[in-house]
């Protein structure tokens, strides 16, 4: 197995790909704000290739997109924003037969559901339950074991909107609809999950860039840029594409604390994750 390289820039790489599928949380933004090194190698991108953010974030495209709006990141830095909560629509559309739900999460992704057909409903009158994360970004996951064991008393499915186990907001570690998820699937619960670094997510996004650019997506001209290796790089892994691990990102505690010497912590995780190229933020 190669070593992963380090690079100094990404225009060392930029022209062997053309088209760049990129996490946001933790390679763009923090949650609070824009990185400016990020956007500066996103517009150097854009000038001659196509850029697709994939995000794991449980709500639909147009809503993240507000919220973008609000950080100051608009569409001159992307050509396209695909998230789990766009793929989680889709199944929910298309091939739930089931229709009435229970939402688990705040009250800030009811999104995911308009025009859907379903309805919201008690746990006691739910097919299946649907979690987007916790109520409150202060929660403990301990806050969600009552209800689960109610929800794995009636043996209902559960449609997991954001496999994400954390994130940092900031300097604040915040967890999401997917440790919920592997809690459930630790009391016996069945549990589908919808995002990275599951295949059909990548096989999706692909179907929705053949079908808007009217071509084939050839995967040995896709790069996947993130920074999570049990999202990002696993994802990639899963479709066998190319990647860029940003180390910086949600890892950064791992190696930054502990004075641990970056290669060897990239070169370490490369044992379990096959990683191409790594940089501590992206950097043009």
């Amino acid at each position: 197995m190669n070593n992963p390289v380090f690079l100094s820039g990404l225009n060392k790489i930029y022209s062997k790909f053309d088209i760049f599928f990129v996490d946001l949380w933790g390679v763009v933004h923090n949650g609070i704000e824009c990185y400016s090194n990020s956007l500066k190698a996103l517009k150097n991108i854009k000038k001659r290739k196509k850029i697709i953010l994939i995000s794991n974030a449980p709500r639909p495209s147009h809503s993240v997109q507000k919220f973008l709006n609000k950080i100051n990141f608009n569409k001159k830095f992307y050509n396209l924003l695909i998230t789990s909560g766009d793929l989680t629509r889709f199944y929910l559309k298309n091939f739930s037969k089931n229709k009435c739900f229970y939402h688990l999460g705040p009250d800030r992704d009811k999104s995911l559901f308009i025009n859907l057909g379903l309805k919201k409903t008690t746990l006691n009158n739910a097919n299946f339950v649907v979690c987007t994360g916790v109520n409150n970004n202060k929660d403990s996951l301990s806050k969600y074991v009552p209800i689960l064991k109610k929800i794995k008393k009636r043996n209902l499915k559960m449609i997991c909107a954001n496999p994400d186990l954390i994130v940092h907001r900031g300097d604040r570690t915040e967890y999401c609809a997917g440790s919920i998820a592997k809690l459930y699937e630790k009391m016996g619960g069945k549990v589908k999950y919808f995002g990275k670094p599951y295949k059909y997510f990548y096989e999706y996004i692909c179907s929705v860039l053949k079908k808007k650019y009217r071509k084939n997506i050839n995967k040995n001209k896709i790069l996947v840029i993130g920074d999570n290796l049990n999202t990002d790089i696993f994802g990639a892994n899963n479709f066998k594409v190319k990647n860029l691990f940003i180390a910086g990102g949600i890892h950064k505690s791992e190696w930054n604390k502990k004075n641990t010497n970056l290669a060897n912590f990239v070169i370490k995780k490369n044992k379990d994750f096959k990683i191409n190229y790594f940089q501590n933020e992206l950097v043009w």
